[in-house]
């Protein structure tokens, strides 16, 4: 059901697509008969005889393709009718532009929608995006219209990547060329109960940390002492608050202490650590039971 909304979604593109490649993960679901299934899309079906991960399979599906913009849209997602319209014009006005983005609206598993999927979140384009995306991450996979060259150069995607192959991604195409934006939502993510997009308190620390220290490292000389510790301290001090989140207060702590030792937002930390102790929690139950 979820990938006939997504096929209809492409079929409502006031900007229509030259060419659907369907990456069949090593389903057992009939994903192929369904995308065969939607006339007008003549879809070309990947198979993969094992499931390889999002983006292993994302990355055949770009080796398939033979057009010059390429984009990605999940089995879960849709597009607004004109998505691909409104980004083809931004990024055929620049042509320094590597790869255009847009606002998306989360839907949740009950079918509201809740809003931008990141709420508050400041949007930096153009040629020191790659800064801002070291330190946060404002955009989804199916929200992405790419140059598909660019995205080769690049590398594509990281398949050693359990999580976050999305953000290496776009840190990568940043610091090659341009980031576009359309200010406005062009994109449903529809999250589902068990979603791998957020990703468990343990990925989060065995790859997307990493990932974001090994670009620090190879941004070194274009970062000042000040912004790599900013940088490093946001991601730190949000994953150890996560840690506690996921009953991980020792993990959580030793984040946050980092954190506070690189100089950033240390009251911010201090206070959580203070009020997450085990004697402000007794406290706490204490004025609960009276």
């Amino acid at each position: 059901a979820t990938l006939g909304r997504a096929l209809e979604s492409v079929r409502a593109q006031t900007l229509p697509v030259s060419q659907l490649v369907v990456v069949d993960d090593a389903s057992t679901d009939s994903t192929a008969e369904v995308a065969r299934s939607y006339q007008g899309l003549n879809a070309e079906v990947v198979r993969l005889d094992k499931n390889v991960g999002a983006a292993a399979a994302r990355n055949r599906g770009v080796m398939a393709a033979n057009t010059d913009l390429v984009v990605f849209l999940d089995a879960d997602d849709e597009w607004l009718p004109r998505k691909l319209e409104k980004q083809a014009a931004v990024i055929a006005a620049n042509v320094k532009v590597s790869f255009v983005s847009c606002g998306s609206d989360l839907i949740s598993p009950d079918g509201v929608n809740t809003g931008d999927i990141y709420r508050g979140q400041v949007v930096v384009t153009g040629s020191l995006a790659w800064k801002a995306l070291l330190s946060d991450n404002y955009i989804t996979t199916p929200s992405v219209l790419v140059w598909r060259a660019q995205m080769q150069k690049a590398g594509c995607f990281n398949p050693n990547l359990k999580i976050a192959e999305d953000q290496d991604m776009w840190i990568r195409l940043a610091a090659s060329g341009e980031l576009g934006y359309v200010h406005e939502s062009l994109v449903h993510v529809h999250e589902r109960r068990t979603s791998l997009s957020a990703g468990s308190f343990s990925d989060q620390l065995a790859y997307t940390l990493p990932m974001i220290e090994g670009h620090i490292a190879r941004f070194s000389a274009k970062l000042s002492s000040r912004e790599i510790n900013n940088i490093l301290g946001r991601r730190l001090l949000r994953l150890g608050q996560l840690a506690f989140h996921r009953d991980a207060p020792q993990a959580g702590r030793a984040l946050i202490w980092r954190s506070i030792s690189l100089g950033y937002k240390p009251w911010e930390g201090a206070l959580f650590l203070a009020t997450t102790s085990p004697l402000a929690l007794c406290l706490k139950q204490a004025l609960l039971r009276r």
